[in-house]
């Protein structure tokens, strides 16, 4: 199994004999607005071209449509017959963009011997949770990989801890920038008062994590790339120390190439 990450949640996965790419968040640099006040989104450029990130991917997963996931960089670069999963909210969308190769992972499917399960994600805490919509994130098995969990936007509740009861993953990829909205720059209006909770797990909700897995490597995403980031890499590494240094926490760097 090799897992590279490419920016934000853009995760490059080859995984029994199949490529597959997930979430592609393929727009330039500052081409989106700002989440947070601070910056325009996304906050980097990809670490190497589409045309780079693109070679040898067999299957495009899109968990969800918000733009730091499936962005008009995606719309514009991926081929209309690429073959596209995704979870069944979102099929009728992509469809409508002009993916016609497009199906949806209502509980679980079987790609040449790679089995793929749905799993449900808690996009937020309180307030915010209603105005995140819905999202997913999925469960890889083959006879001859390590089973790997990408968490997709969640943050840690009981559904977390079932998936990882249930498949007992050696890998679980999880998204940690512990972003948040802020009520000072609203993006939601009317329907939004007051700075949310985290959206995605934040560093103690990845220390929990890494506790209650503790056979499983955790691979932290979705950090570097936005505004509403609410901590860095190193500050995450600083946090969990202890699960980095033996080597239980990897949290990757643009680009980076993990072989498992």
């Amino acid at each position: 199994m090799e897992l590279q990450l490419i920016r934000n949640a853009t995760v490059k996965l080859c995984y029994g004999g199949i490529t597959f790419l997930i979430d592609p968040y393929l727009g330039e640099k500052h081409s989106q607005p700002s989440l947070a006040g601070r910056s325009e989104n996304p906050t980097v450029d990809l670490p190497f071209s589409i045309k780079e990130v693109m070679e040898g991917v067999d299957y495009i997963i899109v968990s969800h449509l918000h733009p730091d996931h499936f962005d008009d960089g995606a719309r514009r670069n991926l081929s209309r017959q690429a073959p596209i999963l995704c979870q069944p909210e979102d099929l009728a969308a992509l469809k409508s963009s002009g993916f016609g190769n497009t199906r949806a992972i209502a509980q679980e499917l079987d790609i040449q011997g790679v089995s793929i399960t749905r799993t449900d994600c808690q996009h937020g805490s309180g307030e915010i949770l209603p105005l995140m919509g819905v999202a997913s994130g999925f469960v890889f098995r083959h006879l001859e990989e390590k089973t790997l969990y990408w968490c997709g936007d969640t943050v840690w509740y009981d559904g977390v801890q079932q998936v990882i009861d249930r498949h007992n993953p050696g890998i679980i990829v999880c998204h940690a920038g512990g972003n948040a909205f802020l009520q000072s720059y609203n993006v939601f209006g009317p329907a939004f008062s007051g700075d949310s909770e985290s959206l995605v797990m934040d560093a103690e909700q990845v220390l929990t994590l890494c506790d209650y897995a503790p056979q499983a490597q955790v691979v932290a995403t979705h950090i570097g790339a936005l505004d509403h980031d609410t901590f860095t890499r190193q500050e995450l590494r600083n946090k969990a120390a202890t699960q980095a240094e033996r080597g239980q926490l990897l949290v990757p760097e643009d680009g980076e190439e993990m072989i498992f």
